[in-house]
């Protein structure tokens, strides 16, 4: 452990070395900022077995009406994808819908379009049943 010189004060200070907090000193140190991270036990401790290791774009926030939210998270996870490839990779996934429960097909084709408007890029595709089962027999 080292010490520091408490005298010189600190642009920002860092509380808990997590996934969080670690994404949070990087890119204050990245901006230039004098920064510290204050830490319980050991740097990261406990972090990988807590986490889901999911970076996700915000969609259930836009079922919130949170669309800045939404924005601001699916242009984060973009530009985690560009600056970290092989570390941050799309995942991509199929969600059935069903006619008697669940969000309706035109509902999700409007929220996706959304979704897709705020993240700049089109985030999805449709699929038939058949076609859904040419995936998943």
């Amino acid at each position: 452990m080292r010490l520091i010189d408490a005298a010189k004060p600190f642009d920002l200070v860092v509380i808990g070395g997590g996934v969080t907090g670690a994404g949070v000193f990087h890119e204050a140190v990245n901006k230039g900022l004098k920064t510290i991270l204050l830490e319980a036990k050991d740097f990261s401790w406990g972090t990988s077995s807590r986490s889901s290791k999911m970076v996700h774009g915000g969609l259930r926030y836009l079922k919130q009406g949170k669309f800045l939210l939404t924005r601001s998270a699916v242009r984060e996870r973009e530009r985690l994808l560009k600056t970290y490839p092989g570390l941050v990779n799309p995942l991509n996934f199929l969600m059935p819908i069903y006619k008697d429960h669940g969000p309706s097909k035109s509902s999700m084709k409007i929220g996706l379009s959304i979704y897709s408007f705020l993240a700049g890029q089109k985030q999805h595709q449709s699929f038939t049943k058949n076609q859904t089962l040419e995936f998943i027999p």
